[in-house]
């Protein structure tokens, strides 16, 4: 009977626990343990930017229109306002202080209420410097005083008043023009005056008439980039200013020999310039658009060039520094290197301006006329 009845309990016994390994002990614990779930995905929250001056302060000075402004402030808005405003120390220190200051919160506002184009801000950067010579030439054409601190300040206030509010409709181009019109047209009339005054006795005059021609030079040379049938670029302005110089230099290569007047010297140098301007025109702008970077290269070319040309002047056995034979082969050189220059950017030809840039067309004009409203009405406009 024992035999039998311990042969029952083995056979469940077996079934609960298989030969082999052990298995692990289930602890009570165990049972009351569970699978703990993945946690809800949340995006981590963005770190907290602390908004201290110092960001604000980093976040106004990325402007360039900015920047630049408050270096006005500092070198020609605050100096011309301090010395228009006292005459002693401690008041024109603060005057300039005041002036220096507000100029980079004016700056700021400006920028943050005002979209500023390129243009604009190119226009804002040169207008004032030319603002400030045109209001001291007219000052003191007028009054032949040369204190002429109030003339440069509100010429110079002027200039960045205008660059904002007319710099919005011209292109980077035109407003390179624009500047470059200006610089050219006053040394043109200064160079002219400065000619036929045999005595020097005209300075006044002088001083008025090329503020003038400066003021007239703007308007010249925003229209010059605007109705052009060909593209002109910022760089393009600048390739100009290039070959007025190199063609200054062959100017000078018909007077640096003997002791020609100062009124031969002056027309020559400037009839130089001015064949060199339409060189350029005509050899540089119409074929090709350049960058601000093309630029720089053709000049440095062309810098290249000269010092080449006058090298072989002098190894050819020209004892004078400056000679007709030194200044043709220094303008022959800057030729030489602006053509290869040219040869290594491979710049891109002239886009000029599509028909759908040189035609407008007005349909307001054609609903008026339908409407037989009395007046002159332009259907159709195109710019040769």
């Amino acid at each position: 009977m024992r035999p039998l009845f311990a042969l029952l309990l083995a056979l469940p016994l077996a079934a609960q626990q298989p030969a082999g390994p052990p298995k692990p002990r289930l602890e009570l614990a165990d049972t009351a343990r569970r699978v703990p779930m993945p946690p809800a995905t949340r995006p981590a929250p963005a770190p907290a930017v602390r908004d201290t001056g110092a960001v604000v302060v980093r976040t106004l000075l990325r402007s360039t229109f900015v920047r630049r402004q408050a270096l006005l402030g500092v070198v020609l808005y605050g100096p011309s306002f301090a010395m228009t405003v006292a005459d002693k120390p401690v008041p024109a220190t603060a005057a300039y202080l005041v002036m220096a200051g507000g100029s980079f919160f004016a700056a700021a506002e400006i920028a943050r209420d005002m979209h500023i184009t390129e243009g604009m801000e190119l226009l804002a950067t040169v207008a004032p410097l030319q603002g400030g010579a045109i209001g001291a030439a007219l000052q003191y054409a007028a009054t032949g005083k040369k204190d002429v601190a109030p003339g440069v300040f509100f010429g110079s206030i002027l200039g960045t008043t205008g660059a904002l509010t007319l710099g919005r409709r011209l292109t980077t181009g035109a407003a390179m023009a624009s500047v470059a019109g200006a610089d050219i047209a006053a040394l043109l009339a200064m160079g002219t005056m400065y000619a036929f005054d045999e005595h020097y006795t005209r300075d006044r005059t002088r001083a008025g008439v090329s503020a003038g021609a400066a003021i007239a030079g703007l308007q010249l040379g925003a229209m010059y980039a605007t109705y052009a049938t060909y593209n002109i670029t910022a760089g393009d302005v600048q390739a100009m200013w290039i070959s007025s110089l190199i063609g200054a230099a062959g100017g000078g290569a018909f007077v640096a020999n003997g002791h020609p007047g100062h009124q031969t010297t002056t027309l020559s140098f400037m009839g130089g310039a001015a064949a060199g301007l339409v060189a350029g025109d005509r050899l540089l702008v119409r074929r090709f658009d350049h960058s601000r970077g093309d630029a720089a290269v053709v000049g440095a070319g062309a810098v290249a060039g000269a010092l080449m040309g006058s090298g072989i002047a002098v190894i050819v056995g020209s004892s004078a520094r400056f000679n007709a034979a030194t200044a043709g082969l220094g303008a022959a050189g800057a030729v030489g290197g602006v053509w290869m220059a040219e040869r290594w950017l491979g710049a891109h030809p002239d886009g000029g301006r599509r028909l759908s840039q040189r035609l407008t067309v007005a349909p307001q004009a054609l609903a008026f006329a339908a409407a037989r409203m009395p007046g002159t009405y332009s259907l159709v406009r195109f710019a040769f």
